[in-house]
């Protein structure tokens, strides 16, 4: 979770970089800092605690010219507002040898993925642009459904409807979908929109027709 002591944050500081920890000095580029944040939300184990250290060296070393910290919190805060959806994150203040730095704290999200323009992904001990099969692995994460839904956005697909009475309307109907999200699916038809739960999809594929089957189940 966001919670770790001044001494595991002192502690992972001194450590080397990996997949969950991140160095940057006060002159970085601060859209860095959030790029580092969006990649940890996006690549660490749901839940699990990454660090972005701002005002450190690449060797652990505190910076010697001490910087407004509050300043510093308040761009990386202006910046993170602009992320999508937005990331849980905790700002703390460490004190060490007599120098200050800042420890952001980032868990892996099960939100993601975020965004800030890029999907980016951690590589080792690098934050990289997402590839499209990382992306694709990322939206497939949320939610599956929708992700293989949303593959045929725009296009027409198969549709039958099982109702619980046992009447089947639209039954061997053909819908183009508009749009999915991970609670409901949006199709229309010579003009009509219809929106159904994904909790009642049953997805499955038409080989007949070359496409997806959209079943709605109500039994």
């Amino acid at each position: 979770m966001l919670h770790l002591t001044d001494e595991d944050l002192i502690a992972r500081l001194r450590n080397f970089e990996d997949h969950f920890v991140e160095r940057k000095t006060s002159g970085d580029d601060k859209y860095d800092w959030i790029k580092t944040a969006v990649a940890f939300a996006n690549s660490a184990p749901i839940d699990f605690p990454c660090v972005l250290y701002i005002g450190v060296k690449n060797n652990g070393d505190v910076e010697e010219k001490q910087v407004d910290l509050d300043g510093l919190q308040k761009k990386f805060n202006k910046e993170m507002a602009f992320v999508y959806p937005r990331i849980p994150y905790l700002p703390k203040v460490l004190n060490i040898d007599g120098r200050q730095c800042l420890a952001v704290i980032v868990s892996g999200s099960p939100e993601r993925p975020h965004f800030t323009g890029l999907a980016y992904v951690r590589r080792g001990s690098q934050t990289v642009d997402a590839s499209e099969e990382q992306f694709a692995g990322l939206i497939a994460q949320r939610n599956t459904v929708a992700y293989q839904i949303l593959l045929w956005r725009d296009r027409t697909v198969s549709f039958y409807m099982t109702k619980r009475d046992g009447d089947s309307p639209y039954t061997g109907s053909s819908f183009t979908i508009v749009d999915c999200n991970q609670f409901y699916v949006t199709l229309e038809k010579e003009g009509t929109m219809l929106s159904f739960a994904l909790r009642n999809v049953d997805l499955s594929f038409d080989h007949r027709n070359n496409r997806p089957s959209i079943g709605i189940s109500y039994k």
